[in-house]
């Protein structure tokens, strides 16, 4: 597989990041009435949009829906957003492929400015040449929109990209831009979801990738 630009998924593939989302979700759901949910049991919905599982899996109308995010969004903002760690072996990944002469950027159904805060935080933001996320008032609202995103800013087209996700969702969103997908199963997906969905490749852990690539 040869490809010039490499974009990453966020939740699942960078970053460990469950511990956030869940206290998140906890004041979220206090807020809109819903009984709290498990690790195990939201583990399936980790990928789209909250705000639209919020609605198709968990009944609520777009005004409940948008409410709950304000109060999940009010502790996120705040803590959420620093529980996460990196994967072992990401930075390793992404100081190799830069050395490969590969441009890396982010493709994550989080908004964006989350996604900026949370790399540098993490010292790997020096690694993206273009780090891409949700951005409403541009109408960038699900995975495929963030990723045409990237291919434009990047100035690229999608056989020259490839993407690298842990979920069913990415691999669904990339392939709706014209994007291939690598799966990684150390993230919250599985093997068999990825690879029903599409992905070219699966991998299981991200030194792997650097062989594929």
């Amino acid at each position: 597989m040869a490809y010039d630009v490499i974009l990453f998924d966020l939740d699942g593939t960078v970053l460990d990041s469950l511990d956030g989302i869940m206290h998140a979700l906890e004041v979220c759901f206090a807020h809109a009435g819903l009984p709290p949910v498990t690790r195990e049991q939201f583990l399936p919905f980790v990928g789209p949009p909250i705000i639209d599982t919020l609605q198709q899996h968990f009944g609520l109308s777009l005004a409940e829906a948008q409410a709950a995010m304000e109060a999940y969004h009010s502790y996120y903002r705040v803590d959420g957003w620093k529980e996460c760690v990196l994967y072992d072996g990401v930075k390793a990944l992404f100081a190799a492929l830069c050395a490969k002469g590969k441009r890396l950027g982010l493709a994550t159904n989080k908004p964006r400015h989350y996604a900026l805060d949370i790399l540098k935080d993490k010292g790997v933001d020096q690694y993206f040449a273009y780090i891409g996320g949700a951005d409403v008032a541009k109408g960038i609202t699900n995975k495929q929109k963030v990723v045409e995103d990237c291919l434009r800013q990047l100035q690229v087209t999608a056989k020259e990209a490839v993407m690298i996700g842990d979920r069913k969702f990415d691999v669904e969103g990339a392939k709706g831009a014209g994007v291939a997908t690598i799966g990684v199963t150390y993230g919250y997906g599985s093997r068999k979801e990825l690879l029903e969905a599409g992905a070219v490749a699966v991998v299981d852990w991200p030194k792997e990738v650097l062989k594929l690539i």
